[in-house]
C-alpha cells in the first residue's frame, strides 16, 4: 500500500510469522490480504487523492480499531489525509481496499473523518463482493481483455463505499470505553511520536505527560484504548522490535549486540536478553545468525506481485490469500 506510511509494531509473544497480498486492477484500485500470527500496534494515514477501507475476514478473530472494537460486523473507512490506529490479534486475517477518490463523485462522498462504521448487512456485501471479484478476475487473469468487467466491478466497490460513508454518524462509531473520542487518538498520536522521536535520547513516562499536558493516569488509559498496554510498556516493546531490525540489518554485521541495544536506550543486558526471547522466540544472538546465513539471498520479485514487465492495469496481480476467499 505506497503512500500510506504503516507502522507495525510487534506486541505479543512468540515467533513472527505473517503475509501480505495484494490484487492490483490499475492505478485506481488495489486490494491488499494481510494475515499475522502475533498481536500487532498497526498504523497507516491515508495518502491525497485516496481513500481507505478495511475489514475483517470470516475467519479472523475482533481486534480494536481507533481505540473502539472491530469485528466482522465493522468496517473502518479512512478518507484522504486521515488517519486509523489499531491492534490486530493473534491471526488477525484482514482486507484493506486502496482505491482513487476519482472512483466516487464528491456528492456522494460524505465521510471527512476516519471512522469504523458498524453495518452488519454491508460488511457482509463487501466482504462477498471482494470475494467474487477477486475470484472472477483471478481464474481470468488478463485485465486488459475485460475492461466492462473491471469497470463494473470497481463501480460497486465505490457505491458500497459510498453507502456506508453516507449513513456513518456517531451512533455509528461503537467504541468499548467512554474516553474513545478524537481527543484519544489525538494525546495517543502525539505521545507515539515524541516516544519514537526520543527514543535514542531516552524516555520518560513522567516528562512526557508533562510535555502533553495530561496526567499519567490519562495517559495510561489512552495507551490502553489504542494499543492494549502502558505507554512505559509501549516504549520497551518499541526498543526491542528496533533492536530486531538492526540485527537483521545488514550494516549491523560489524557492531556487538550490546552496543546496538545501548544505542536504543537499553542498558540492563540480561533482562534485555529475556524480554527479547519473550517476545520473538529467540535470543538476540540467533536473530544475527539466522539473519546472517540468509545473507545475500535474492527475493521472489513476484511473491510480492510486482509485474515490472507490464503495466499495472495490463494484469491482475493474483496472489489471493485463499482463506479470506473460502466460506468458513
Amino acid at each position: 500500500m505506497h503512500g500510506y506510511g504503516q507502522q507495525y509494531l510487534q506486541l505479543s509473544r512468540g515467533p513472527f510469522e505473517g503475509r501480505f497480498r495484494s490484487f492490483i486492477f490499475g492505478d485506481d484500485l488495489g486490494i491488499h490480504f494481510e494475515m499475522a500470527n502475533r498481536v500487532l500496534a498497526q498504523s497507516a494515514s491515508t495518502p491525497p487523492g485516496r481513500y481507505a477501507a478495511c475489514l475483517l475476514s470470516e475467519i479472523s478473530p475482533p481486534c480494536a480499531m481507533n481505540a473502539g472494537v472491530f469485528s466482522q460486523n465493522h468496517v473502518a473507512l479512512c478518507p484522504e489525509r486521515e488517519s486509523l490506529e489499531g491492534k490486530t490479534a493473534e491471526g488477525v486475517s484482514l482486507c484493506c481496499i486502496d482505491l482513487s477518490c476519482e472512483l466516487v463523485s464528491d456528492g456522494e462522498f460524505h465521510l471527512r473523518n476516519a471512522r469504523v462504521v458498524s453495518d452488519a448487512a454491508r460488511s457482509r456485501q463487501l466482504r462477498n463482493l471482494i470475494r467474487s471479484g477477486v475470484a472472477t478476475f483471478t481464474a481470468l487473469q488478463d485485465l486488459a481483455g475485460y475492461p466492462a468487467a473491471i469497470k463494473g466491478f470497481k463501480s460497486s466497490l465505490a457505491d458500497l463505499l459510498c453507502q456506508m460513508s453516507a449513513r456513518s454518524s456517531d451512533k455509528d462509531v461503537k467504541t468499548t470505553n467512554p474516553y474513545a473520542t478524537t481527543r484519544t487518538l489525538h494525546v495517543f498520536r502525539r505521545a507515539r511520536d515524541c516516544i519514537h522521536d526520543g527514543l535514542a535520547d531516552g524516555i520518560s513516562v513522567v516528562t512526557l505527560c508533562r510535555d502533553l499536558g495530561v496526567s499519567r493516569r490519562s495517559l495510561e488509559y489512552v495507551f490502553r484504548s489504542v494499543v492494549g498496554m502502558g505507554p512505559g510498556n509501549y516504549a520497551r516493546t518499541l526498543q526491542l522490535n528496533h533492536i530486531r531490525r538492526d540485527l537483521m540489518s545488514d550494516t549491523g554485521g560489524d557492531v556487538s549486540i550490546g552496543v546496538i541495544a545501548a544505542r536504543r536506550g537499553v542498558w540492563h543486558w540480561s533482562r534485555f536478553s529475556q524480554h527479547y526471547r519473550l517476545l520473538f522466540g529467540e535470543l538476540p544472538s540467533q536473530t544475527r545468525l539466522r539473519h546472517g546465513a540468509h545473507r545475500g539471498t535474492s527475493i521472489n520479485i513476484e511473491s510480492f506481485g510486482a509485474q515490472e514487465s507490464q503495466p499495472p492495469d495490463q494484469r491482475l496481480a493474483c496472489y489471493s490469500n485463499r482463506r479470506f476467499l473460502e466460506k468458513s
